[in-house]
């Protein structure tokens, strides 16, 4: 059975990219703080419980490297989000999204490449729609999500010679508990939104998942280092 590692896949996106990867035959390894929801997705997901901006090697890899063997995909998907603009943002701040979004995702992808030198694997880091253009009082946010953008390049180059590829994806307008409790506070711009999105609809949760499960399955064999916006055209469309 193949093995995939899912960091921050407890809930809201993470969880709709486990219950994919299980409901195609993969045990799937949830590297969070807490459980969350996965309890409801049966016995192929299994909780590692880990707080990813503290394990600076993401040696977490290699103890489910240990007992489950080589990792076919790697999701790195925790992160964490500031809406502050520049000015407002303290060190410490930028500190924790740098270490959450950035350092933790760089130590697991390098850790990665070490472990399957031999097997080959697949990579695909979450990154968004602030990686490809700026986000209102988000600068904290934009910055690492571009640098995410970075990572994926680097590691597609260095770690192809292994058989290991390495994509983002980079999800927009996703319809979300969190999204719906945010605009249904100012439906104006929830309109807003929707009138710039070619589909004119927010995307679902599945719709993230699908890409992550593309990117990560052997039907992306000869797609390496790219950015999939998952957004219905918003970052295109006007």
């Amino acid at each position: 059975m193949p093995i995939a590692v899912i960091t921050g896949g407890n809930k809201g996106l993470g969880l709709s990219q486990s219950r994919r990867f299980a409901e195609s035959g993969f045990t799937v390894y949830v590297v969070s703080r807490s459980a969350g929801e996965i309890g409801a997705l049966g016995d192929a997901v299994r909780f590692v419980e880990r707080d990813i901006a503290e394990d600076r090697a993401a040696d977490f890899l290699a103890d489910i490297h240990a007992e489950a063997g080589p990792i076919n995909a790697l999701v790195n998907n925790a992160g964490v989000h500031l809406k502050k603009p520049v000015w407002d943002v303290a060190p410490a701040e930028f500190d924790h999204v740098l270490d959450i979004n950035v350092r933790a995702m760089f130590a697991a992808c390098g850790h990665y490449v070490e472990l399957h030198r031999e097997t080959g694997g697949a990579i695909v880091n979450i990154a968004s729609m602030g990686a490809i253009m700026a986000l209102p009082s988000a600068a904290a946010y934009v910055t690492a999500k571009t640098a995410v953008v970075g990572l994926t390049r680097s590691v597609a180059v260095d770690a192809a010679g292994f058989g290991i590829r390495c994509n983002a994806v980079s999800p927009g307008f996703i319809e979300t508990d969190m999204t719906r409790a945010i605009l249904a506070k100012d439906l104006a711009r929830r309109e807003r939104i929707e009138g710039r999105i070619p589909t004119h609809r927010f995307g679902t949760p599945e719709d993230v998942a699908d890409a992550v499960f593309y990117l990560a399955s052997d039907r992306a064999r000869y797609v390496n280092g790219v950015n999939m916006p998952v957004d219905g055209g918003y970052a295109v469309g006007f």
